[in-house]
């Protein structure tokens, strides 16, 4: 057991927080700057337990439990505008599934119109990457052989 060790158990064990084991006893017994620092922490302890604890300010309670109330109030204040926003969008999104309904031959062209598109673009993609394939191949493969080595590096070299 070291002093540096027993003194940073001297509060705790001062305060009957922590029961001191056999080695700290020990170290507390033959060790003289370490017992003089329990003696002292002993006496702070003794002299804060006969005094009384100081009493709250007047309106100390009075104005806490106020800010509680007003914080609890500006939550439950954002928890109600996200709640209209919620029912706002739901309500959005019932009227347009209405109008949707409604107009079905619309919503159909739209669709396929929307896939159109996607099938011409995605073809475009296609044939705009298809010279740079060889370039992705040969990044996949300079990837890989980093991650193998940077894997072969931790293995060997563990500390």
């Amino acid at each position: 057991m070291t002093c540096k060790h027993a003194l940073d158990l001297v509060e705790p064990v001062a305060a009957g927080d922590l029961i001191a084991n056999s080695d700290l006893r020990a170290h507390f017994e033959t060790c003289p700057r370490c017992a003089g620092a329990l003696a002292s922490a002993r006496r702070l302890e003794a002299m804060l337990a006969s005094r009384e604890a100081p009493g709250a300010p007047a309106r100390f309670t009075a104005a806490v439990l106020q800010r509680i109330r007003r914080e609890r109030w500006r939550s439950e204040q954002q928890v109600d505008r996200l709640f209209n926003v919620a029912i706002a969008v739901a309500l959005l999104l019932i009227v347009g599934g209405i109008f949707a309904l409604m107009n079905l031959s619309g919503v159909l062209t739209g669709a396929a119109d929307t896939w159109t598109a996607v099938a011409t673009l995605s073809t475009q993609l296609a044939r705009d990457a298809a010279p740079a394939v060889d370039t992705y191949i040969a990044g996949v493969c300079l990837l890989i052989t980093a991650l193998g080595m940077w894997w072969w590096a931790e293995r060997t070299l563990s500390w």
